[in-house]
């Protein structure tokens, strides 16, 4: 009994740390952290994370022929159909969303937009979010993102790593010179200096 009562209390823990593969089945687009995008579904969108304004994550597809995406700041998006799913890791996935913008002036057009959709939630490098969603959706993203590969080291510190071990070997072998003469002085037994001897050079 006690086992099924543990299970019980256990289970909503398991649901909401659940994560997803991105996934679009039945004209809907499941991102990694659950968000779903749909067809009825209106969008809402934060501001371009370029210094100007303009989007990174959301284009307009080359159809439309323009890239004043800074128009979309604060607007919405009623989307009418997606199409165009691509998944290749974090870093490279997109969807085209076919749908009717209100933008912030209150102007609507028909747009055609290409959205980069995990880095649109999450921003990326330090940049903004520019598509608004619950702060879970994009905890969860984030929760499953790879960890950056570690930079490898510069001539600059690989120089300096160089000299501090080569600073470390004059120190060491100047303190095994003090202890030779201590145990040429009759101040340290032969047993006496090689078992100091040792723990010095231990630590190179």
């Amino acid at each position: 009994m006690k086992k099924i009562i543990w299970i019980f209390l256990l289970c909503p823990l398991f649901t909401t740390a659940q994560t997803y593969l991105p996934a679009f089945e039945n004209d809907t687009l499941t991102t990694t952290g659950g968000y779903k995008i749909y067809k009825g579904q209106v969008l809402q969108f934060a501001s371009g994370s370029s210094s100007a304004g303009y989007f990174r994550f959301v284009k307009f597809h080359t159809s439309m022929a323009k890239n004043n995406t800074y128009i979309l700041q604060q607007g919405t998006l009623l989307v009418k159909s997606l199409k165009g799913y691509k998944y290749s890791g974090p870093e490279n996935n997109t969807i085209r969303i076919i749908g009717t913008a209100n933008y912030a002036d209150g102007k609507k057009e028909e747009v055609d937009i290409l959205m980069n959709f995990e880095r649109a939630i999450t921003g990326a490098d330090g940049l903004a979010a520019e598509l608004t969603v619950p702060e879970a959706f994009r905890t969860a993203i984030a929760q499953t993102a790879p960890a950056a590969a570690p930079k490898p080291a510069t001539l600059t510190e690989t120089k300096k790593q160089a000299s501090l071990d080569d600073v470390k070997r004059i120190l060491i072998a100047d303190e095994i010179k003090k202890l030779f003469d201590l145990q040429k002085s009759g101040a340290l037994t032969k047993e006496e200096y090689e078992a100091q001897k040792k723990k010095l050079l231990d630590r190179q």
